[in-house]
């Protein structure tokens, strides 16, 4: 039984509060963050569907998952089980082949049960992760926002109650009431690089510079998604004005703007129409369009895109 006066108890309760009841679809590993939101889920009066994938990549993950069964039949809980095998799997980037499994997964599953949410485990320093990871790899200001605690995946409504929550509060919460957990190996595997960052490139920066980068880490991703936010609110009515014809953005009436903001309303636009542009095209683009210039084109291997006098236009 879990003591009322729970400080993760109550992290948990605010963030279900108004959201509504419905089955939820829980990703479950039975490591120690999804054994934790299991076990507070319940301690809420939720009904949970535990959904657990085999990737099938060490020896004693078939055996695991036979003891998660179990576990979910002691708990008299539904139980939803994908095992994949080598050959589901080709040359290339394991990591990522085994997020598109586990996506389609959980959406077929979630589908199934008209379920009110998928729920996962992420917390603070997996949120850390995602940052750092996004800053290395060049990503705009905006993106740098990271996970959310609510949002929307492959028409999943994806629910993250431990977000702002340390990895080590979670082990402490689980060590207090005696409850054990599966260590997965490859979360520290170097071949992978979540592994690295977590065996290696966190523990180091946060040496070097002599203080713990997590929390810094979750900041700069919180004041990403307030940007995010701030922009997508200034920049929806200019968007309605802007979007007459589908692959068409037509600013004659709106420029002049702030070229920052015209940089991310042509970034909303982008996402809106499902096209991409690499950080190189978006800038001349949108130099182009403060211009107000003659006709220039910029080509992609898909489509060609078309600036002139404040007009962008996707040409296929």
């Amino acid at each position: 039984m879990i003591p009322m006066r729970d400080a993760l108890l109550h992290v948990v309760r605010d963030f279900l509060d108004g959201r509504g009841e419905g089955p939820l679809l829980l990703g479950y590993s039975g490591g120690p963050d999804s054994k934790a939101l299991l076990h507070l889920l319940l301690a809420c009066g939720r009904e949970v569907h535990l959904a657990h994938i085999d990737h099938g990549w060490r020896e004693e993950s078939s055996a695991e998952a036979a003891l998660l069964q179990e576990e979910a039949e002691s708990l008299g809980l539904p139980f939803h089980l994908l095992r994949l095998a080598a050959a589901d799997f080709h040359p290339g980037n394991l990591e990522e082949q085994g997020r598109e499994a586990r996506l389609d997964f959980f959406s077929k599953t979630y589908a199934a049960l008209q379920a009110k949410a998928l729920v996962l485990g992420h917390h603070a320093d997996d949120q850390a992760e995602v940052v750092l990871k996004r800053l290395f790899e060049g990503s705009s200001l905006l993106s740098l926002s990271g996970m959310q605690g609510e949002s929307i995946l492959r028409g999943m409504r994806v629910w993250r109650p431990l977000l702002g929550v340390r990895k080590a509060s979670i082990l402490s919460w689980l060590k207090e009431r005696g409850i054990s957990a599966i260590e997965d190996a490859t979360n520290l595997d170097s071949r992978f690089l979540r592994g690295r960052m977590r065996s290696r490139l966190l523990p180091d920066l946060a040496k070097e510079f002599g203080k713990e980068i997590v929390p810094a880490l979750c900041r700069l991703g919180g004041e990403a998604h307030e940007m995010e936010a701030y922009f997508s609110s200034l920049n929806a009515p200019l968007l309605k004005l802007a979007r007459k014809e589908p692959g068409k953005l037509n600013l004659t009436g709106i420029l002049p703007i702030h070229p920052l903001q015209l940089k991310y309303l042509f970034k909303q636009w982008m996402a809106e129409e499902q096209i991409h542009l690499s950080h190189v095209q978006v800038e001349q683009v949108v130099h182009r369009l403060l211009e107000r210039g003659a006709r220039k084109s910029f080509e992609t291997k898909s489509f060609n895109c078309s600036v002139e006098y404040g007009v962008c236009e996707i040409i296929n």
